[in-house]
């Protein structure tokens, strides 16, 4: 009996590798044919795999919905909706055999649907909802991000008397919250999310009217008063509704103590801009630039320091413009913003004519660097180049060489 047993197993072990050895042999020739665009070869391959080695690996349903992605792409208008739906059944074995995946199949499926116009709204919504609840990690497809709140919208607006708009303002704070998440963890689609934020935003432009948003934040401020991801969109949005409102700051506050970041020190520095107390704002500003990750926002927010000080303290606009430009070199209108601060400083730093002419000759130099960086500058740059020129004041001083400008210039100009 022992002797059966044995011999039963060493069958059964025999076959399962055989099997293995099988399903391995297939995923590796299903690779070949996509490498070789024998795409019948592999959509043969691929039925007889999916029943023969349905839980062998998860590449092997890579590879499939490559396959079945490429015979939708393929198909005549009329079998369209037929490979689509055959895509949605590839997703319910794939998430049955690899149910732990991170492949995002609700989200695909949502997609699928949309971009083939197939199905309705409401299949479209169901499964755009399954991916916000279930694969939040990996719902990042900027177009379905949109269109799940704009369904969800259309769902508010259609039983108004079933959703609040409290309801539909976490909605909202949650979405928000999934966009800035993708934009640090997907910087390169940054301006994407941004669009898809602005989009939620107009949709949203009645419910965010200033009563409602206070009243929304007071009501829900104390239960959400250590969650990042609903203070920072409320942050925002308060940010431009009531940017000089106690409310603003006392968010924007708690955002910031909990997640220091550039985004909660913009945040601080507009509330305090916004009530006069400038000097507290600059220093905020300045920690939001030392804080942002990029370049590209560093440069951003130091030309927004350069720009509030420009008429009150040019010497230290000079210094965040030019910290602007050390972080964004390729920003023209830089130097646009800088020719025109030495511009403006003639009667402040010109002691007399040569240094004058100097300071023009400077604003000229200055902003034809521009034209360097951003040719499309060019006839706007040559045109302030001309007018900066055309002030200089020749009289007995105009065979210097060069002059020093003094003041918070501190720069020697050869004309």
């Amino acid at each position: 009996m022992k002797a059966k047993i044995f011999l039963l197993l060493v069958i059964l072990t025999s076959f399962a590798n055989a099997q293995e050895k099988s399903c391995a042999n297939k995923e590796k020739q299903l690779a070949q044919y996509l490498i070789d665009n024998e795409n019948n070869k592999a959509l043969d391959l691929w039925n007889e795999a999916k029943v023969s080695c349905p839980d062998f690996s998860e590449n092997l349903y890579k590879l499939g919905n490559r396959i079945l992605q490429y015979q939708i792409e393929i198909a005549d208008a009329k079998d369209k909706e037929s490979k689509v739906k055959d895509l949605l059944q590839f997703f319910n074995q794939y998430d049955k055999y690899f149910p732990a995946n991170k492949n995002g199949n609700y989200e695909k499926r949502a997609i699928a649907l949309y971009t083939y116009n197939v199905g309705t709204p409401q299949e479209v919504f169901s499964y755009l909802d399954r991916a916000f609840d279930k694969e939040k990690e990996t719902f990042a497809n900027s177009q379905a991000i949109y269109n799940y709140f704009e369904l969800y919208f259309s769902k508010f607006k259609a039983s108004k008397t079933e959703m609040s708009n409290e309801t539909l303002l976490d909605k909202y704070c949650a979405v928000n919250a999934l966009i800035a998440a993708n934009s640090s963890k997907y910087p390169t689609k940054k301006e994407e999310y941004h669009r898809v934020e602005l989009g939620i935003d107009l949709l949203m432009k009645d419910i965010l009217a200033k009563d409602n948003i206070v009243a929304y934040t007071q009501k829900k401020l104390e239960l959400n008063s250590v969650d990042t991801s609903w203070l920072e969109p409320v942050a925002r949005v308060l940010s431009v509704k009531c940017k000089n409102q106690p409310l603003f700051e006392t968010v924007a506050s708690k955002l910031d103590k909990i997640n220091p970041t550039s985004v909660s020190a913009y945040y601080l520095a507009t509330y305090y801009l916004n009530t006069g107390d400038q000097e507290k704002a600059i220093e905020l500003f300045k920690k939001s630039a030392e804080l942002a990750p990029t370049k590209l926002e560093k440069a951003t927010t130091y030309y927004s320091i350069a720009s509030i000080l420009a008429s009150n303290d040019k010497a230290t606009s000079q210094k965040m413009v030019l910290s602007a430009l050390e972080n964004n070199p390729s920003n023209g209108r830089y130097y646009i913003f800088l020719a025109n601060l030495y511009a403006n400083s003639v009667q402040e730093c010109g002691a007399n004519t040569i240094e004058k002419n100097a300071i023009y000759k400077l604003a000229s130099n200055t902003v034809l660097k521009s034209i360097e960086v951003e040719p499309r500058l060019k006839s706007t740059a040559e045109a302030m180049s001309a007018e900066y020129l055309k002030r200089m004041i020749f009289d007995d001083h105009s065979k210097e060489k060069s002059a020093t400008i003094g003041c918070w210039i501190q720069q020697t100009v050869q004309f």
